[in-house]
Parts: C-alpha cells; sequence; structure tokens
C-alpha cells in the first residue's frame, strides 16, 4: 500500500491545524465555516467505545463518524489498551484478519460496515495489489499507552443513508456509526497532537529555548491515508437464509432474490409425484414468498438422490416439479408469476449421496424468483422447539460450558436494527490462567449450509443459529467469491469471521451474530447441534429488545 508522511518542515503548523480539528475549533454563528456544521456530531467525536481483548490485553475501541470523501467513507477508530502495554512493550491486534480459502482475508478485512436497511456488506478499500489501504502501516502493534488510530476507507453508501452498522471483532455490533461530512481527522491519536502542538508553542513563544524547538521539530507527523490508491472498495448484498416447518421449507434471500427449498419427503409419498396434505402449509408459505416481489417468471425444479437410474429420476423429479408448480398456481396470480418447471434428476446434489441423511437432501423441489423485494414478511414462529442433547441454560443467568480448554461461561442478549435479530452473545474465561492463547472451540466452524461445493473462512464463527419454534435463522452472508476448487463460492458471515481469538482467564469477548427479520420478544439461541460436539449449547428466552425509536 502507499502511504504518505507530510514534510517536517510544516509540523508546526500541522499540530496546530489538527488541535483546531480536534476541538471543533471556535463556533461560526454566521454557518459560513467549512466542513461539517456545527450541530450533530463531528469527524473527531468519540461516538461509541467498547472494549475488546487481544492478545492478552484489553483494549478500549473508540468509534468516529464516518466522513465522506468523494466516492468513499472513511472510519477512524482509536485503539487503546485499558491497562497499558505490559512488559512486551507493546499490543498484537490478531483477530482482525480472516483464514481465507478464495478471497484475500489480509488484516483488517474483518473490520466490516453493514447497511442493515439495504442488506449490503461494505469491506475495505484496497489497492492495485489487493492489500487493505490502511493506516498507520504498523497499525495492530500498539506500542503506546495512549493508543493507536486505525484510518480504513470503505464505499460510500448512498446520499440518503445517514448511518451504517459496524462490525469490530470482539465487540458488540455498533449499531449506528453516523455519516457525516466534514474534513477525514487526523491519522495523528488527539493525545500526541496536543502534545506537538504544545511543544510548538513553546517553541515559538521562547525562541531562546532550543530545547523547545527540538522537541517541536521530532514530533514525527502521522501518516495520511491516500485515498487515490484504493482501485476497490467492494460491496456484497447480503443474504437470510431460514428453515421453516421443521426444515421442510428453506428460504434464501436477498433485495435481487428469493430461492425457496422444499424437501420432497414433505411433499411426497416415496417414489410418488403426488402431493401429501402435510404439503399444504409448505407450499402456502412459499406463495407468500413470491408475493412479497415484483411480479417475474419463477423457476421450479425437481431434484432427486442417486437411486434408481437417471433417466427414471429425471422423469420423477419433473413430475414433482409440475406438481408445485400447479400448487402454486391457486395461490398467486399465474399471469403476474408464470411457472417455468424443469427437472434434473440426480445431476446437482447440494451434498453428496454417501447417507441417508444427504439423499434426504438431495431429494427437493427448489422454488426461485428473480425481482426485488415490495414488503417483507418475518419468519413463522409456530411449532414446538426441536429436542437438544447439551447444555441448556436461561439468557441472564450465565451458563457454564466446560471443555479440553478451560471452563467457560456464556449468556446473550439480543436486539432489533433495521428488523434483523442482531444476538450479542458474551464469554467469559472462567478462570485465572493467563497466557494459554485458548479461543473459544464451541464457535469456530469450517462448514457452510449452502452444500458441498461452497465453504467459509476456517474458523468462522458459523455455528451459532437463533431458533423461534420450529424455525432457524443463520446468520446473514454473502458470496466474496469462487475457484474451481468452491464453485459454490466462499460465503462469509455478519458475524466475527476469526473465532480463533485468545482470550485469557477472567476476560469476556462479545460476538454479533445477525439474522434475518423475525417479530418476536425472544428467541433461543444455539450454538452447533447438540450431537457432535460436548460443548454445544442453547440458550432459551433471550430477550429481543426493541428498535429504538428515532426522530
Amino acid at each position: 500500500m502507499r502511504l504518505h508522511h507530510l514534510p517536517r518542515v510544516a509540523v508546526g503548523a500541522l499540530v496546530v491545524a489538527a488541535l483546531a480539528a480536534c476541538t471543533g475549533g471556535a463556533p461560526d454563528p454566521a454557518g459560513t465555516a467549512t466542513g461539517t456544521p456545527d450541530h450533530g456530531p463531528q469527524p473527531e467525536d468519540v461516538v461509541a467505545t467498547a472494549v475488546i481483548p487481544e492478545g492478552g490485553a484489553d483494549l478500549e475501541v473508540r468509534v468516529h463518524p464516518l466522513v465522506r470523501a468523494g466516492e468513499h467513507v472513511v472510519l477512524t477508530l482509536d485503539l487503546v489498551p485499558v491497562d497499558g502495554v505490559g512488559d512486551e512493550g507493546h499490543v498484537t491486534i490478531s483477530g482482525f484478519g480472516v483464514t481465507s480459502f478464495v478471497a484475500d482475508g489480509s488484516a483488517p478485512v474483518n473490520v466490516r460496515l453493514l447497511d442493515l436497511e439495504n442488506d449490503v456488506a461494505h469491506h475495505v478499500g484496497a489497492d492495485a495489489e489487493g492489500e487493505p489501504v490502511v493506516t498507520p502501516e504498523e497499525w495492530d502493534r500498539v506500542r503506546s499507552e495512549r493508543g493507536t488510530r486505525l484510518q480504513m476507507p470503505f464505499a460510500a453508501p448512498p446520499a440518503d443513508v445517514d448511518a451504517l452498522s459496524l462490525l469490530v471483532p470482539g465487540a458488540p455490533l455498533f449499531a449506528e456509526v453516523p455519516v457525516v461530512d466534514g474534513d477525514v481527522p487526523s491519522g495523528a491519536h488527539p493525545d500526541d497532537v496536543a502534545d506537538a502542538a504544545s511543544a510548538a508553542a513553546s517553541a515559538s513563544a521562547a525562541s531562546a529555548s532550543p530545547s523547545a524547538s527540538a522537541r517541536a521539530g521530532d514530533v514525527e507527523p502521522p501518516e495520511v491515508l491516500d485515498l487515490d490508491a484504493v482501485v476497490a472498495a467492494p460491496t456484497f448484498a447480503l443474504e437470510s437464509t431460514s428453515a421453516e416447518l421443521h426444515g421442510a421449507v428453506r428460504t434464501t434471500e436477498s433485495t435481487e432474490r428469493v430461492e425457496v427449498t422444499l424437501g420432497s419427503d414433505v411433499l411426497f409419498a416415496f417414489d410418488s409425484a403426488d402431493l401429501t396434505p402435510e404439503a399444504a402449509d409448505a407450499v402456502a408459505l412459499v406463495a407468500q414468498r413470491l408475493a412479497e416481489r415484483e411480479p417475474g417468471t419463477v423457476q421450479v425444479v425437481g431434484h432427486t438422490d442417486d437411486q434408481a437410474d437417471d433417466a427414471y429420476n429425471l422423469d420423477l423429479s419433473r413430475r414433482r416439479a409440475q406438481a408445485v408448480a400447479d400448487a402454486l398456481s391457486a395461490h398467486v396470480d399465474a399471469a403476474a408469476y408464470p411457472m417455468r418447471v424443469e427437472g434434473r434428476g440426480e445431476q446437482e446434489p447440494v451434498v453428496g449421496n454417501t447417507t441417508e441423511e444427504d439423499r434426504a437432501l438431495n431429494r427437493r423441489v427448489t422454488v426461485s424468483l428473480t425481482s426485488t423485494v415490495v414488503t417483507r414478511t418475518d419468519v413463522t414462529t409456530a411449532g414446538e422447539l426441536p429436542p437438544f442433547d447439551a447444555h441448556v441454560g436461561t439468557a441472564g443467568t450465565p451458563l457454564r460450558v466446560e471443555n479440553f480448554a478451560r471452563a467457560w461461561e456464556v449468556d446473550a442478549s439480543a436486539r432489533r436494527v433495521h428488523g434483523h435479530v442482531v444476538v450479542d452473545l458474551t464469554v467469559h474465561a472462567a478462570d485465572g490462567e493467563d497466557g494459554l492463547g485458548w479461543a473459544v472451540s464451541f464457535l469456530r466452524g469450517f462448514s457452510s449450509h449452502r452444500g458441498d461445493d461452497t465453504v467459509t473462512p476456517h474458523d468462522i464463527t458459523a455455528r451459532g443459529t437463533v431458533l423461534q419454534g420450529a424455525s432457524r435463522l443463520f446468520p446473514l452472508d454473502y458470496m466474496v467469491g469462487a475457484d474451481d476448487t468452491w464453485p459454490g463460492g466462499e460465503w462469509f458471515t455478519a458475524s466475527d469471521l476469526d473465532a480463533g481469538a485468545w482470550i485469557d482467564g477472567g476476560q469476556t469477548r462479545t460476538y454479533s451474530f445477525v439474522y434475518p427479520r423475525l417479530d418476536a420478544d425472544t428467541v433461543v439461541f444455539q450454538a452447533g447441534t447438540g450431537i457432535a460436539f460436548e460443548d454445544d449449547f442453547r440458550l432459551l428466552d433471550v430477550p429481543v429488545a426493541p428498535e429504538p425509536v428515532t426522530d
């Protein structure tokens, strides 16, 4: 990346100007000053804070407003050690990167902006070599008790968007970070700016004092974020996935497209293309999802497992797709939503046909429509919670979970952000052991609910889902790229992409998960399935705080 330093001869003027920016300067009653108006948050204001564990230490994250700069917005974070830099003389930030298989996972790509009103994820801008454009160059090693100021560019949201959400690993989701106009804050830490300004003023007032002049001349100018170096500031459409009616209906949707997968074992009897009576609810739910969209051609595709021969499976899959299309036509306007029916037999399995459970996943009918959202209906909440054979607790009382590493205490709360359910899971290392470097293994995943030809980052927090009745919600996700090994793409979630972060005894880390829209006062949070691992857990009655009222 390209980093620029201002010439040393300009340091005195720089620090004085930067100090004025930190204090906001004198008020301008005529309202003629350039930059951000006096009302509302200013670029140098701290609008939110949180404490995150990093490298065995606690860092306070101080968030400044997002400042528009042409086609970009600039994020400014101050990372300040709570108890100093310790005997090592520094704190290393290691949790801001991603162990990625397809995309570039260079730190700090795990720090992301989310537009949850329009369902868009923003990644840090990168240079011609694909490296993130950030300042300072050594931002990930905090060497001063005053901390480090990290600055990152992102693609600017539309002009009518005045706030974005911010995901910082280890912190609760910052739901509303203001987007403001004005001057991008100085890259120098405010305390360093103040000290430099004081030294420059002393040198000016006492020209006979060589020591004061030397102190002013020795101040290292801050690195300046080079927005001209940004060649790509990618954005991605967030997709939501929910499984309803005990998993019989799985819906994946973005702003542009909806795909509903119906399990054939619910729709049809064995070796039959006649819909069962139990299929009525599933078909009605599909019709509801279609009605939320602008009219368009609906593609209905049947699939089978690999039992029987190819020709038979191809014919059966088409007859089953036609049966679903005929049933849907009774619920939706066929002129507005014409059906295109196909059968693909065993040609496109979502998983290998190696077990009966996997074959059941491959026996399905998919219904898809590419068109924009008109209205949104929340996920259904009917049905009974499925059984769970692992740790179970109730939110508000920390649940103790033990594994080979240590004893943990977990708890959760939830809130609604632009209709989405956001769960904030706190994980506390419930012992006094330091320096172990243990990560939270029960959140770490290497799998995707999207099928065998897809992948997720190696340590992604992919095992956290929300349950409501018989419905399951997966974290919002988005595809960052594909290759020959993973033709279905690599998928990042709207949650921490690195669950391998180090937590010392006594430290607490927060993991935020953003889920589809759901109208509920309480939800159930679950890590894992309760089948494979002894440290899977379920938290009941997680309260969901209502959407804040805005003017």
